[in-house]
């Protein structure tokens, strides 16, 4: 069930309804989260429910051993891990491994075919496995009490708003809000449906229209440099606007509910550095990376080469977290290596000396936007006809065109972050209500409009 559905628009005011008609009575209301959650996750394929339950009992029964049993804490940390990436790695990456290799033998000459599950990818998987082993690993190193209450920690890893795509939520943030009375304020209530309007719109026209114009561009038949150009252009604001667009719809529902999520991205293209950019941008998964596996490594404990190493170890599994394609996989690479060559020259640079903002932005950008064009390619003949394309920059009316339609796709998101940035994160969920009718009621027209014209699933539904 997709958040931008008709079948959303009626079981989530369903839902809602019926919550509050519990009252403030957790348990009730955990019972009812609960149910909602499966069916929500169900409406996609009920078969995959058998996932979600098995790595959530497993996790909940491997915290409560190390709770109740010490001596046996490390042996149901690993079957809590084995199952965990045992079954991500049987149903999102088994294939391209066994494919790889096979090509990999054939090309050494041995004729070795490996079978192949053509398994389904059941969505939402990378999530809530992240999820889950997080509660596990945090148990383990005594960071939080193990959950006594089943249906308690169920709710937690299925709770819909959040299941299918994030953010990643720690269990010492999120799970004692599952034991905790609700309150829906005035103020909490208006700022909750501002997020989930300013979530529908970047995800309906920033995310879609611009998503259609990188559909365009990204072709094997393409001959102008500038449509790669353009097209990689809009594919960065497809993949913020979908994503984010997604984060904060899930925040805005949970609001709702009387849960608070964390925030996952915050004006990420405002970034002044690949560092920066990574403080703001996925915010859940790149603070999973750093705390259950950078930091593991070593993260910047032993020497530069090490840090560069672990930097780049890093980011090529967080490449490979987004998919099971070496497109992917180089995107990490490329981001890892930028992260180490950053790190070096902030190591050299003068205390106090910096780029000049404009410049620091620009290439900060254009590095951001080099790794959307790997990560978008999809295949080696997608990248090697795309940058062959770029041999010939001839502009063209079309190209013309294009740059003003991302322009005025782009214009109304840069001067809502500008006053955000200004103002705080609510800036115009707290307006008078004559300014928020200002823009809300263009922007609904707006997204109507779209709507009749582009309609697409959100991006990391395949992650």
């Amino acid at each position: 069930m997709s958040f931008v559905s008709l079948a959303f628009a009626v079981f989530f005011p369903a839902v809602l309804v019926l919550y509050h008609l519990l009252g403030r009575r957790p348990a009730a209301q955990n019972a009812l989260l609960l149910a909602a959650s499966y069916v929500f996750y169900g409406w996609w394929d009920w078969r995959f429910l058998g996932l979600l339950l098995l790595t959530s009992t497993v996790d909940y029964s491997a915290a409560r051993v190390m709770t109740a049993w010490p001596a046996w804490r490390r042996a149901a940390l690993a079957v809590s891990l084995t199952t965990d990436l045992g079954v991500l790695f049987t149903f999102k990456y088994f294939d391209f491994f066994a494919a790889s290799l096979t090509a990999l033998l054939e090309r050494a000459g041995v004729a070795a075919p490996l079978p192949l599950l053509h398994a389904v990818l059941p969505i939402g998987i990378s999530f809530y496995t992240f999820q889950s082993m997080a509660y596990s690993i945090d148990v383990y190193r005594g960071a939080i009490a193990a959950e006594r209450n089943l249906p308690r920690f169920l709710t937690f890893i299925a709770f819909f708003p959040q299941l299918v795509a994030g953010p990643i939520e720690r269990a010492a943030h999120l799970l004692p809000q599952f034991a905790a009375r609700r309150a829906l304020t005035p103020a909490g209530a208006r700022r909750a449906v501002w997020l989930i309007g300013w979530g529908c719109y970047l995800k309906i026209v920033l995310g879609d229209v611009s998503g259609s114009y990188a559909d365009a561009a990204f072709r094997l038949d393409q001959q102008f440099g500038w449509s790669v150009i353009l097209g990689t252009i809009a594919f960065g604001l497809q993949i913020y606007g979908d994503f984010c667009g997604y984060s904060l719809i899930a925040k805005g529902t949970a609001g709702l509910l009387g849960f608070e999520l964390m925030w996952n991205f915050d004006r990420p293209y405002w970034a002044l550095d690949l560092r920066e950019f990574w403080q703001r941008w996925h915010i859940s998964l790149s603070t999973w990376l750093r705390d259950y596996l950078y930091i593991p490594l070593g993260g910047n404990r032993h020497g530069a080469t090490r840090t560069a190493l672990n930097l780049l170890l890093t980011m090529l599994l967080g490449g490979l977290w987004h998919g099971a394609a070496w497109n992917f996989v180089l995107w990490g690479a490329w981001h890892g290596a930028l992260l180490g060559v950053h790190r070096a020259y902030d190591a050299l640079l003068p205390r106090g000396r910096r780029l000049p903002a404009p410049l620091a932005w620009a290439l900060t950008m254009l590095a951001v936007f080099v790794g959307w064009f790997f990560f978008r390619a999809g295949s080696w003949a997608m990248l090697t006809a795309m940058g062959g394309a770029l041999g010939n920059l001839a502009w063209t009316p079309g190209h013309g065109a294009l740059l003003a339609a991302l322009a005025t796709l782009i214009v109304p998101v840069a001067l809502v972050e500008g006053l955000q940035r200004r103002r705080g994160a609510y800036a115009l969920a707290d307006a008078p209500l004559g300014a928020r009718l200002a823009w809300q009621v263009p922007a609904l027209a707006v997204m109507v409009a779209v709507l009749d014209r582009v309609r697409a699933e959100f991006i990391y539904f395949q992650f």
